[in-house]
């Protein structure tokens, strides 16, 4: 997200492109949840690089989700505080469950 606004900014993005890049971006790839593995966190980088890449792109294009589509809201801070508050209260429970499946106490077959 902020490697994307970076672009956009470096590119001569206007403001508002910039944060429909934030927004791009976070519609696209906001979702992905850390599992604690390694090496799949480098992948999990390398994919938010790329969600980021592809949101200057379509910002820089006019283009980008819409308000209601997923956690996107109406402005980039309602967008950035809809994420957190997915990742501060929703996920509460699943950071739990993935840490019990980490260390074998659930099994989930």
């Amino acid at each position: 997200m902020r490697a994307g606004a970076a672009i956009t900014w470096l590119c001569g993005g206007t403001r508002e492109q910039i944060g429909a890049t934030v927004s791009n971006t976070l519609g696209n790839v906001g979702g992905i949840v850390c599992d604690g593995a390694k090496a799949s966190c480098a992948a999990k980088i390398s994919a938010a690089v790329d969600a980021a890449i592809l949101g200057h792109d379509m910002a820089m294009q006019g283009r980008g989700f819409r308000a209601g589509e997923g956690l996107i809201q109406d402005t980039v801070e309602q967008t950035i505080a809809s994420m957190g508050y997915v990742g501060r209260v929703g996920m509460k429970d699943t950071d739990v469950e993935i840490l019990n499946i980490m260390i074998g106490k659930t099994q989930v077959c």
